[in-house]
């Protein structure tokens, strides 16, 4: 086999070799587990094509095959370094290559064959390096470590001695025409099938130590994540994209009166109460589009009893952004709820009491006042027309003299029952004004029908036969009545709204 035919063989052969690595690199969708070996196969190869190509003389072209083919040597020794699991320094490969041009630089001022050896000695310790650093480890007598070190420091061998050749026996052989320049390819080809072997080897021992790693630290997470999980305080929950429940620690089951057999496979809407299926469908929704959420929600214990949990839910997507179901855990807040609950209740009968007047149970002048102010400023707005009815009770205060103040009482809650019987409208307000004062609030009612509700309470009030024998007026209690409708007016204010005494 000529000399151009094992040059042109090594140089396809590294452009395959680097074009399966890059096949498999891509193909896995995942960076290459061997750093610059892809490079170090491809510098490799285009220089030894350019060598096929080469002239007798010194040319740019055999400076330039000999710049790549050395640095194809350097790529392949970081290679073999971060195979054995050690690290190179970034940028390293930036001042290698510079140094390496200028190396090689220098062999144009040199003669033929001094040039030659001057290459093969510089190749020379790219291989030894690899070679040493292999040998120079235990790792055990037929460990392919060892035997790639062995190759990489036979290949040196040869490189050292032809160096030694062409630079001290120059006039001992036709060196051009001499075996030394066919043994050299030779080697590099040998190097070249045992050392990619023997890589391709190291690389599928390296990885398959990794996904053992990978495998063993997974199996402790997931042992982690169950002892986490199962000695939570919280309830833990995972549904699939159907809202199935796959996972439920014991404490959730618990809490919710199931064992987590039971709880296994059932949907997450069974444990919600009707009146909370809105809750359930927004927060589906919100999982769905990506959207973490917190909130609170009832569940249904297995006897019936509504429970109230502070939910915390993650969307989980798979690799392909497509909806694979929720994380969530839940915090028992029911005592906290009803205790809110209560004091919700509390505030609000409070907020009544505040407003009522305790002797007839219709609103109180407080109430009365907030309610015009209120009523009076949304006229600017609607446009519309507000009545007012005011009520005074004739001879009140000789009626308490007379009948005293415990009949007074009694006289006044009858006279709010008829305001509240008369005033059926959610919008109107019926209220004591104070002592025998009443008022009645009419949002959106003209004088006309304000003036029939007055009549009406009027004709209610005589119909009660109150006896009232200190009244100047009647023989039973009456009362005097105004009644007055206002439009907004901003030149209008509360006070000038009260109507005049009507008798």
């Amino acid at each position: 086999m000529d000399l151009g035919t094992v040059m042109l063989m090594l140089a396809v052969g590294s452009f395959l070799f680097g074009l399966l690595l890059s096949i498999f690199k891509f193909n896995n969708n995942r960076p290459e587990e061997i750093p610059y070996w892809i490079a170090a196969k491809i510098l490799q190869a285009v220089g030894s094509l350019l060598l096929y190509y080469e002239a007798d003389s010194v040319a740019l072209l055999t400076i330039l095959a000999d710049i790549l083919i050395l640095a194809g040597c350097a790529y392949e020794i970081w290679a073999v370094r971060i195979l054995m699991g050690h690290s190179v320094k970034p940028g390293s490969h930036i001042s290698t290559a510079v140094a390496i041009i200028l190396a090689s630089l220098v062999s144009i001022f040199m003669e033929y064959p001094f040039r030659n050896g001057y290459i093969f000695l510089l190749q020379s310790i790219l291989y030894f390096l690899p070679g040493l650093f292999l040998l120079g480890k235990s790792y055990g007598k037929f460990s392919l470590r060892l035997i790639l070190g062995i190759s990489y420091f036979s290949t040196g061998a040869v490189f050292l001695t032809s160096s030694v050749v062409c630079l001290f026996f120059r006039n001992a052989l036709s060196l051009r025409k001499s075996a030394v320049f066919n043994i050299i390819p030779i080697a590099s080809f040998c190097i070249f099938l045992i050392s990619g072997f023997i890589m391709l080897m190291l690389a599928k021992e390296k990885s398959d130590m990794l996904v053992q790693e990978m495998q063993k630290n997974l199996k402790k997470s997931e042992i982690r994540f169950q002892n986490i999980v199962e000695t939570a305080i919280e309830g833990i929950l995972i549904f699939d994209e159907n809202y199935n429940i796959t996972f439920a620690n014991k404490n959730m089951a618990s809490m919710l009166g199931y064992t987590v057999e039971e709880m296994i496979g059932r949907t997450y809407v069974s444990f919600i109460p009707e009146s909370h299926t809105d809750v359930y469908n927004y927060q589906v929704s919100l999982s769905k589009k990506g959207e973490d959420s917190v909130y609170e929600c009832c569940l249904m214990k297995k006897d019936g009893e509504k429970n109230w949990f502070l939910i915390s839910a993650k969307a989980i997507f798979d690799d392909y952004g497509n909806f694979e179901g929720s994380f969530s855990v839940l915090t028992n807040i029911n005592e906290r709820k009803k205790a809110e609950m209560q004091l919700e209740e509390k505030n609000r009968e409070l907020a009544e009491l505040s407003n009522k007047d305790s002797l007839t149970g219709i609103a109180n002048r407080r109430c009365f006042d907030a309610t015009l102010e209120q009523e009076y400023s949304n006229l600017k707005q609607s446009n519309g027309v507000l009545s007012i009815i005011m009520i005074d009770i004739d001879f009140f205060k000789e009626y308490n003299d007379y009948y005293g103040h415990v009949m007074g009482d009694e006289c006044l809650r009858k006279i709010g029952g008829v305001l509240k019987y008369c005033i059926r409208c959610s919008a109107d307000l019926a209220a004591r004004y104070g002592g025998e004062e009443f008022a009645c609030i009419l949002p959106d009612t003209d004088i006309n029908y304000a003036v029939k509700i007055a009549e009406r309470i009027k004709q209610y009030i005589h119909e009660l036969k109150i006896e009232h024998k200190k009244s100047s007026v009647s023989e039973y209690v009456t009362a005097s009545f105004g009644v007055a409708t206002v439009r907004y007016s901003p030149e209008r204010t509360l006070p000038r709204l009260w109507p005049l005494r009507i008798n």
